[in-house]
Formats: C-alpha cells, sequence, structure tokens
C-alpha cells in the first residue's frame, strides 16, 4: 500500500510537473517588426500595436500597449517609442523625415499685356509639410510675338520636373516683360529640407489691340410674328423692348474684329435707338451701336457704328392707331417756305424750298416737285447738301467769300413754347410742361435740320414726335404755319403727350461787303 501510494504521489508530482513546464514554454515572446520606423513628415503614424510587431499571437495583442507620446509628428527629428507587454519595455525608433517635393499648381502657359509678371502667376496651390519659399529663377525671350502661333500656344503645357537645383539668393519676386515676344521663363518652389519643384512654361506678352471693322450696316428682322390685336400698351419702351426680342441684338456680329496674334477675341456691344420711323410700309429703326472688343492679353479696342434695322410684315399704321404713339410730322404746305432777315443780299433769291415733302406738290422755281426735290436732296453728300443748301438761299453757291456761323436762340424757343401753350388754352386743352431732358435733344436736331431737313435722326426714344421748320422768322410764323398744317397742329393739341422742348438754331451768314443773312432751324419735340 505505501509503494503505491508512493507511486500515485509521484505521479501526480510528475504530471504537476508537466503541466508547469507546459505553462512556461507556452508563453509568447515580443518581437519587433523593425528597430527603426521611418515616417515622412505630414503622415500619419499608426496607433495599431500588431503593426510594430512580428507575427504576434493574440495574447500580446490584448496585453500589449503602444507609447508614441514622444513623437512630433509634424517636425523631422528622431523620436523614442515603445511597446509595454507584461511588465517589460521593448524600445525602437521613429525617424520623422521629409522627402517629398513640393506640390503646386501651374498654368500651361501666360499670354499678358507687356508689364510685371510675378511668380504668384506662375505658381499658384503650393503644398508641402514644411514652410517653402519660391521665385523666379530663369527668364528668357525666343521669339518675336509675329514668329509665334496662336493656335501652338493653345496647346502648350507646362514642364513640371525636379531637374535643377538653384540657389534661393537667385529667386526673384517678379520680371518686367515691356518687349511683345514669347519668353520661356523658370520658376521653383523649395521647402526648408531642400525638396524642390520647377515650373517651366512659356509667356506670350502682346500689347496690340485688335482693330475693329463695321460688319453689319442694315439688318432685316421679320416682325410678321407680332399681332397689332395683342398690343395692349401706350408705353413706347415695352414696344421697343418687344420688337428688340426679334433680333438677337446681344449676339449680332455687328463687328469684325481682326488681330495679329490672337485668335478668340471677345467683342460686346451696347445700343441705342437714334430713330424709329414708323411712317414708311416697313418701319426703319437706326440705331447706334457701340462695340467693344477685348483680346485674351486684356488688349481692348472701341468703335462705334450706325445701323439700320428694318421691320418687315409689321402693320406701322395698325400700330400707330392702336398705340396712339405720336407722329413725327414734316408735311408741307404753302406756309413752309425758306426766308432770310433783314439785311438780304442783293440779288439772292429768299423764298426757295428746302427739304420739305407732302402732299402739295407745288413746283418750284427749278421745275421740280417736292418729291423730286427730295430725291435730289438725299443722293447728295453733306458737302453737296450744305453749298446747296446756301446756294438755294442766298444764291452763292459759287461765292467763297461767306462766312457762316451759327447760335441758339433761347429767347425765340421760349416764345414758341408759349404760344403753343396758347393754342392748347384756346382749345381747352391743359398747358404743356417743359422737359429739361430732352431740350438738348432738340438742340441735337435743330442743329441736324441744317444738312437734312427730315426726321430720319429723330426719336432718340420713339415715342418722342417732332415738329420742324425752316425760314420761318419769328416765333408767332412758325406756330401759325405749324397750325395751318393738319399734321403739325395734331401735335400741338395732342391729348396723348405732356411734355414739349423747343429749340431755334440760327444760321448767321456774313458776306465781303459786311452785309448780314439768318437762317431759322425750328423744332418742336412732345412726348408723355
Amino acid at each position: 500500500m505505501k509503494n503505491t501510494s508512493y507511486k500515485n504521489k509521484q505521479f501526480v508530482l510528475l504530471g504537476m510537473t508537466f503541466l508547469s513546464v507546459a505553462g512556461i514554454a507556452g508563453c509568447s515572446k515580443v518581437e519587433l517588426a523593425q528597430s527603426t520606423v521611418t515616417l515622412e513628415l505630414g503622415d500619419e503614424l499608426s496607433e495599431n500595436v500588431a503593426d510594430y510587431l512580428q507575427d504576434p499571437d493574440e495574447k500580446i495583442l490584448k496585453g500589449a500597449s503602444l507609447d508614441l507620446s514622444a513623437v512630433d509628428e509634424t517636425k523631422v527629428g528622431s523620436y523614442n517609442a515603445a511597446i509595454a507587454y507584461d511588465g517589460k519595455n521593448y524600445p525602437f525608433t521613429v525617424e520623422v523625415k521629409d522627402t517629398t517635393s513640393p506640390q503646386c499648381k501651374a498654368k500651361d502657359y501666360i499670354y499678358m499685356q507687356p508689364g510685371t509678371l510675378i511668380v504668384d502667376d506662375l505658381v499658384t496651390e503650393i503644398k508641402d509639410a514644411s514652410e517653402t519659399s519660391s521665385g523666379i529663377v530663369s527668364c528668357e525671350r525666343k521669339d518675336d510675338l509675329a514668329a509665334c502661333d496662336y493656335d501652338d500656344m493653345l496647346q502648350k503645357k507646362a514642364v513640371v520636373d525636379t531637374t535643377d537645383s538653384y540657389d534661393e539668393a537667385d529667386y526673384q519676386e517678379s520680371v518686367q516683360l515691356d518687349e511683345e515676344g514669347c519668353y520661356e521663363v523658370t520658376a521653383q518652389v523649395k521647402d526648408s529640407e531642400g525638396n524642390f519643384t520647377d515650373i517651366t512654361l512659356n509667356v506670350y506678352v502682346d500689347g496690340t489691340a485688335p482693330e475693329l471693322a463695321q460688319n453689319v450696316i442694315n439688318l432685316e428682322v421679320d416682325a410678321s410674328g407680332i399681332s397689332i390685336d395683342d398690343i395692349n400698351t401706350d408705353d413706347a419702351e415695352k414696344i421697343a423692348a418687344m420688337l428688340h426680342e426679334l433680333p438677337d441684338f446681344s449676339n449680332a456680329e455687328w463687328a469684325a474684329a481682326s488681330d495679329a496674334f490672337c485668335g478668340d477675341n471677345v467683342i460686346s456691344y451696347e445700343f441705342e435707338q437714334k430713330s424709329f420711323n414708323l411712317q414708311k410700309e416697313n418701319p426703319v429703326e437706326v440705331l447706334n451701336v457701340h462695340c467693344t472688343v477685348q483680346d485674351q492679353a486684356g488688349n481692348e479696342n472701341e468703335a462705334d457704328y450706325e445701323v439700320t434695322v428694318t421691320y418687315t410684315g409689321l402693320d406701322a399704321e395698325a400700330l400707330l392707331e392702336k398705340t396712339g404713339l405720336i407722329l413725327q410730322t414734316s408735311d408741307n404746305n404753302e406756309n413752309e417756305k425758306n426766308s432770310s432777315n433783314s439785311d438780304s443780299k442783293s440779288g439772292t433769291i429768299n423764298n426757295q424750298k428746302v427739304a420739305k415733302t407732302g402732299e402739295n406738290q407745288d413746283v418750284d422755281d427749278f421745275g421740280m416737285t417736292d418729291d423730286e426735290w427730295v430725291a435730289m436732296f438725299e443722293a447728295m453728300t453733306p458737302d453737296e447738301r450744305d453749298a446747296y443748301l446756301n446756294s438755294v438761299a442766298y444764291g452763292s453757291a459759287t461765292d467763297n467769300n461767306v462766312q457762316v456761323s451759327g447760335y441758339y436762340d433761347s429767347n425765340m424757343a421760349q416764345e414758341v413754347f408759349n404760344l403753343t401753350n396758347q393754342e392748347r388754352a384756346n382749345n381747352g386743352l391743359p398747358a404743356y410742361s417743359w422737359d429739361s431732358n430732352m431740350a438738348s435733344y432738340s438742340d441735337r436736331r435743330a442743329k441736324e435740320i441744317v444738312t437734312d431737313y427730315s426726321h430720319n435722326s429723330a426719336g432718340g426714344n420713339w415715342s418722342v414726335g417732332e415738329n420742324i421748320a425752316e425760314g420761318e422768322t419769328s416765333a408767332s410764323e412758325v406756330v401759325n404755319d405749324w397750325m395751318n398744317s393738319a399734321g403739325h397742329k395734331a401735335n400741338i393739341l395732342s391729348d396723348v403727350s405732356t411734355k414739349i422742348s423747343v429749340s431755334c438754331y440760327v444760321e448767321k451768314f456774313t458776306y465781303a461787303d459786311g452785309s448780314t443773312q439768318y437762317l431759322y432751324h425750328w423744332v418742336q419735340n412732345f412726348t408723355h
């Protein structure tokens, strides 16, 4: 029994011993994957213990802890780190380095006017983990601009590389490019650790503005789609806006631009109405068009043109009747004539018709009807008109010893204004108020009819009505003549218009013998 008991105890001890040995053999050993961990500046260290150990088992992963508290990821340097497990530390080193060249955005090319080129024009959006500095390090003129091709320029790409390192002492903040031509320019961006990026691109310097030439003189627009029945307003501006929706005025090719280099000129337009003639079969609008052209370098040029727009298919007569717009009247009667003031030069003709058209087709002293005279007059050049008017009024077409001057007679204009309101009072109508905003327009018109006695230039706003006359020597005479003409009288006694402006422009002719003559030009303008 004792021996058996001893043996049994011995077995148990052996068993315990075996179990104890088995426990020691199953304990895992901590092995670092590497003694030094390299980190690129700007990156982040892993906080996962497994990333720092070589083939760790689950027990170590559960029991080990990672200490990175001494590591500054934002600065280049060497830092201590460790893994703690089962009461022991397993140290390793973290090396924070910067080996990455700066990143930046570069333009493929630059197209500019003569002037200063700065480094910020070449490179933008610089990104790097450390501080950077940049500058222009090379600038070389390669070709005359005339030798360059604009389309080729559009295909150019900037070269970005890390080939040549420059000393920061060579950095320039800017370079002056005053001569037209193509330049090859290089800029460099370098960080505090010496990593660098070079950007080389072409810079095209252009200081010549494009030229403008009129491309549209007459424009015909189909207005047949506008129904007069649908127009229910007497607001002329709204009607004008409606008509302007027909042609695409903003994109019309009013002008053509030519440029020695640039192929992408941008032309913009502003336009204002100079006149609107509703008294023809097809209404005709004359526009003053202001064109501006700019090339891609920013060089700019401007020009002004006159464009005639004819609206076909629009019933002008019905539009007048529907809207109650004021007629611009110059119908002629026997009371409209040219005449001169006192001190007339002997032997001259003082009562010839000048530019008059209308219902009464009288034959003048030259054997022409009014319409025949107008056709002849419109065919003349401005210089021919001036010479003819002088010869008709004063019999001196070939007399070069005449000095012509002109002035505005505001007293006469005021008297016409008063007499016009007197006529309205006589007919039970309210007085017109004086439109000071329209006065300068009337002054312009009074001077224009000296050489173009018509309504061709009338209507900067086409709701402006107009009476014109020439030759009458007093306010009472011209108002009396207008009141004896149906069209002019309709304007004076209009129940639509409420404001008026008047102008009297006087031409003075001084002859070699000291004698003088005067020719009066009268304009009334009416508006709402």
